[in-house]
């Protein structure tokens, strides 16, 4: 079984990552251009050491080192193919020249913060200069561009050298935590199938080239994070290619001419995640009533209205009733879905925005839906058509693209007219009929053959779309005068999606157990967003994706249900969702037994709202993330490196969930210190591992001894 799974992702990848040789060659510099060394503000130093150019601060590790052996600086000319269905892409690279030698002729300071360093790359029938300029702009942070200068050329690539680091980041990454040891591609799209589980991902690739692999993600952040500590950023928006197989250096590549980005340097690894966050964005804080349980449902408002009373009356805390199908739904091949016509459906939801009031008045706030598509049908996809809207092909036609049962077109929001018009929808069919949040979906499928409005290359346009989606959601909510009172939740994103949007969730994983894309993959997903400046994330209760198969059913038990409900009750959002199967799916209302348990889950999340709060507010001034690998707070210790199936969320309750199933005990690290579990009171010795009982309903989570939260929490717990 775990050769198929090696095998599938492994064919998976092949289409992806195309850069298969290196293209760095020789270098040349003359020993006079670097014979002394500069200094500049802040104490920082260039300076030549051995075959090593070396930028640093005076008393503190490089912030950068550039190996003088082989060139750093390379450039070519390209030419990128892509085929792409429902979401997820194949890409192809044919490279037409490579300019792989590197010449350094010049080092010029330009002022006290800044220098620059020039040459001429060089190949066969391929020349360029080209220039790499540095600009110091604190004393922990470090501005760069290179800047190829022949305009033909369209590939920039790039390498420094690191000091047995240990790297993370990428954005969200739902298999590898440690990124040591892999070649990783940045390039929004859908998470794809199983990602590597088998049959499932064997046959949806097989049958829809959707199966994804090992990087296949909705929120790729061109970001690393080290233990030494640093980062590094780039705000290259193109397909890219991040080499991290060597042990001794960093490989990048980008489909365009120039890179450019920022090193920081920090105390901690927590210092060099506010430092990023400072300058790509930070999320808002969360309106009061998100700290509840979202009941997601979905059937008209008999339905919906009966299960928020139930659960309610169990004791579930209730604060917000997300109805997905508000516009209505189809029944096709994959399931159920929505009709993408961003309009009230009033024979399932008659008398709408009193429904909304009404619920609002009880404590419950109404959430809907929107995405930036509209299916084939309906007054809006008519409008957007007779308006020219839409995203256009190579012929100038509208993009047809096919989703899971209809075809459907994409909204073109590099045309102002239609961004606005978009924007407006949100506001007057959601915003005015009481909706007090959304999910935001969708953002990663825009084709990279398309013709946009502005003209930019879908090529690079492709990374940015969902930002642009999520900056569209935010601007409607401020423009309504509602920032803080409504949230809006997100999947796809990239470079600075933290600046707009208010909440992100991690997209569709599989009903299952599995590590490649059931609940385990949630956890590394929570961990490595977290740290690429995604603070605030959460998964749907249960998963989503629901396949009838005839190898293997993929349906969600009741034991999934209730384990993923005790993991997310200890994440900053509680959110159940159906599944695109919901009557093949467990539910939080499937039985008064699942009712009762699913109600004590709610209570114990609704219980640590004041915690959660604080660690949000956290959150919105400094960047950190509520959910965090162990070696942010335990850096000394080694152990902590290589752990992605336990978290902290915040700095002082430790959560080891219960991942598979038919599980009663959960193997975990604690830390030094002292830990008490929260359930039964029990008092542990940190700095070892253990085998905790898990029973359901008796999570494996502690808190630390000495918290200032550990009396009020144990004795809310207790209550429960």
């Amino acid at each position: 079984m775990i050769k198929q799974k090696l095998f599938l992702n492994n064919l998976c990848f092949f289409f992806l990552i195309t850069s298969c040789s290196s293209p760095f060659e020789g270098i040349t510099y003359k020993e006079a251009t670097l014979k002394q060394d500069y200094s500049f503000d802040h104490s920082y130093q260039l300076k030549k050491e051995k075959e090593l150019l070396i930028l640093q601060r005076k008393n503190s590790a490089p912030i950068l080192k550039l190996s003088l052996k082989k060139a750093f600086i390379a450039s070519g000319l390209g030419e990128q193919s892509s085929s792409h269905n429902m979401g997820s892409f194949k890409i192809k690279e044919n490279i037409i020249k490579s300019c792989s030698s590197q010449s350094l002729e010049n080092l010029k300071i330009i002022s006290s913060k800044s220098f620059s360093i020039a040459g001429v790359l060089k190949g066969k029938n391929c020349h360029s200069p080209y220039k790499m300029t540095f600009e110091i702009m604190n004393k922990s942070e470090v501005s760069f561009k290179i800047d190829i200068k022949n305009p033909s050329l369209n590939r920039t690539y790039f390498r420094f050298k690191h000091h047995q680091e240990l790297f993370y980041g990428l954005g969200e990454q739902f298999t590898h935590l440690k990124l040591n040891g892999q070649k990783a591609y940045i390039l929004t799209e859908e998470q794809g199938i199983g990602r590597g589980d088998f049959p499932i991902t064997w046959g949806a690739e097989l049958l829809e080239k959707s199966g994804g692999n090992d990087f296949s993600t909705y929120a790729p952040i061109p970001f690393l994070i080290t233990n030494s500590p640093r980062g590094i950023f780039f705000e290259n928006k193109s397909y890219g290619i991040i080499d991290l197989s060597s042990d001794d250096e960093v490989k990048v590549e980008f489909r365009e001419k120039n890179i450019e980005g920022t090193l920081w340097e920090g105390k901690s690894m927590l210092d060099v995640i506010e430092r990023y966050t400072a300058k790509t964005g930070r999320f808002p804080l969360l309106p009061d009533f998100a700290y509840g349980t979202w009941l997601g449902m979905q059937g008209g408002k008999d339905k919906v209205l009966k299960e928020v009373q139930r659960a309610k009356k169990a004791g579930n805390p209730v604060t917000a009733l997300w109805i997905q199908d508000w516009v209505g739904k189809r029944t096709t091949y994959f399931g159920s879905r929505l009709w993408w016509n961003w309009q009230v459906d009033e024979k399932t939801y008659p008398d709408f925005k009193n429904f909304c009031t009404k619920l609002w008045n009880e404590g419950t706030a109404v959430l809907g839906y929107v995405n930036p598509y509209l299916a084939d049908k309906g007054p809006l996809y008519e409008e957007a058509k007779e308006m020219g809207y839409f995203v256009k092909n190579k012929k100038g036609k509208n993009y047809k693209i096919r989703t899971p049962g209809f075809p459907a077109y994409i909204v073109d929001l590099t045309n102002k007219k239609a961004y606005e018009w978009l924007k407006k929808i949100i506001k007057t069919n959601m915003i005015d009929m009481g909706l007090r949040g959304w999910m935001a979906d969708f953002g990663e499928w825009l084709p990279m053959d398309s013709v946009l409005h502005s003209g930019i290359s879908p090529e690079t346009y492709h990374n940015e779309y969902p930002v642009i989606w999520a900056k569209l959601n935010r601007e409607a909510i401020k423009e309504k005068g509602l920032e803080g009172q409504i949230v809006f939740f997100t999947r796809s994103g990239f470079s600075y999606s933290n600046k707009y949007s208010t909440l992100f969730w991690e997209g569709d994983q599989m009903v299952s157990f599995d590590e490649y894309d059931g609940l385990p993959s949630t956890v590394v997903g929570l961990l490595s967003s977290g740290l690429s400046g995604i603070s605030l994330n959460h998964s749907d209760v249960g998963g989503y994706t629901t396949i009838n198969n005839p190898i293997k059913n993929y349906h969600r038990s009741e034991e999934l249900f209730l384990r993923w409900a005790e993991l997310n009750a200890f994440t900053p959002i509680f959110r159940t969702h159906e599944g695109n199967r919901p009557e093949k799916n467990h539910q939080p209302y499937s039985s008064p037994e699942t009712i009762k348990k699913f109600s004590r889950l709610g209570k114990i999340h609704y219980a640590l709202k004041d915690y959660l709060k604080f660690f949000v507010n956290e959150a919105h001034t400094r960047g950190f993330p509520l959910v965090r690998p162990l070696f942010l707070h335990y850096p000394n210790d080694k152990k902590t490196y290589s752990l992605k199936k336990q978290f902290l969320l915040g700095t002082d309750i430790l959560v080891i969930p219960v991942l598979k199933d038919k599980q009663k005990t959960v193997k975990g690290y604690l830390p030094s210190g002292q830990w008490r579990h929260l359930f039964t009171g029990e008092l542990y010795e940190g700095k070892k591992e253990a085998t905790f009982k898990s029973p359901l309903g008796t999570p494996a989570v502690f808190i630390k001894e000495e918290s200032s939260w550990k009396e009020g929490l144990l004795t809310k717990l207790k209550a429960l």
